[in-house]
């Protein structure tokens, strides 16, 4: 069996979760199938991770996928795959099969024990960005400053762990960070550094346990960060925030400008500075970074006395109950009635 997941380079939390998590829920045997290719933990359900080359001559299951990052699969609707769950409403809506619509697999790690950090709850807040939100930023400097722990999501995955398991609170970007924290029932708190920000992901999985979604917008904390955030904005087209409803419709509408156009356009972000400048360039920004990085350190002590957001313990333990439910089918059809 192949578990599908983004690989970040560097790392990242969210989806680094998968090879760990996948291998303490599910049987051994289910990894020496190898006909089957398993989609977990991850805005995934896109065309890139469910191509042709990807799926050819595999049995396709998915469990506690989503989408909204990116065009739906090609081969999409395909009734030769079993969709035994997916992340929120909006997704299963999305795919034509709301039925579907649980929660984000991250929440099995309530069932694994052993993957629970064995640490105190302490009273320090934990502040997590998106990974992309980390590199030309001065989070880590305005962490210090403000005396929160700066969590990265480029992190190993136990690193992190520990972390948000010690946090009293989890300001986050990393929509795994709130997932996580919300499973590990530490109260956390959304807020939105980039215009990267994906709303239909978040709303998708905050609706899945009965949760809103409102982000406490965070200022650029350097100056090349909002030059990056100008360039993500005017340059790439993406909306972040500004694409927020309480509408459903409205996500779906913003769904299909972005990528309800045929698979295989390229959508990867474009160069405002070449990159033989890019280095010069920095260097002249920094000098305006303590501008920036004050009225960020500001903002971000404001958001962590803002409300704070954790699921209702009945919904999440259904929700973690339909998932246990849907990785015994997956372990049935793998295995036979007998596991």
């Amino acid at each position: 069996m192949k578990v599908l997941y983004y690989k970040s380079p560097r790392g990242n939390f969210g989806d680094d979760l998968n090879p760990i998590l996948w291998r303490r829920v599910l049987s051994p045997a289910c990894f020496d199938v190898e006909d089957v290719v398993l989609l977990g933990i991850g805005s995934i359900f896109r065309d890139d991770y469910l191509s042709p080359i990807a799926t050819v001559n595999k049995r396709v299951f998915v469990l506690g996928s989503g989408a909204g990052t990116g065009p739906l699969p090609s081969q999409w609707p395909n009734d030769n795959w079993s969709i035994l769950a997916v992340r929120g409403p909006l997704t299963g809506r999305l795919i034509g099969m709301p039925d579907r619509a649980i929660t984000d697999s991250a929440a099995l790690l309530a069932t694994v024990p052993s993957l629970k950090p064995d640490v105190a709850r302490g009273r320090r807040i934990a502040f997590m960005p998106h990974y992309n939100s980390v590199t030309y930023s001065r989070w880590p400097e305005i962490c210090e400053e403000v005396g929160f722990e700066f969590v990265d999501a480029h992190w190993p995955v136990d690193r992190t762990l520990e972390s948000l398991a010690g946090a009293s609170l989890v300001l986050t970007e990393a929509m795994h960070g709130a997932i996580v924290a919300d499973t590990l029932r530490v109260p956390w708190i959304p807020v939105a550094c980039s215009p990267e920000v994906a709303p239909f992901k978040w709303i998708d999985w905050t609706q899945s346990l009965g949760l809103d979604y409102r982000p406490i917008r965070l200022p650029p904390s350097s100056a090349w960060e909002a030059l990056k955030h100008f360039k993500i904005r005017t340059v790439d087209g993406a909306r972040g925030l500004d694409a927020l409803s309480d509408d459903d419709e409205d996500l779906f509408a913003e769904f299909n400008r972005r990528y309800g156009r045929a698979a295989g356009t390229d959508l990867s972000p474009t160069r405002i500075v070449p990159k033989s400048q890019a280095g010069r360039l920095q260097k002249i920004t920094a000098l305006f970074d303590p501008l920036f990085s004050d009225r960020a350190a500001k903002a971000l002590l404001a958001a962590s006395k803002g409300p704070s957001y954790l699921s209702k313990d009945a919904i999440f333990l259904q929700r973690v109950d339909q998932l246990q439910q849907a990785v015994a089918r997956f372990e049935r059809a793998l295995l036979g009635t007998a596991h």
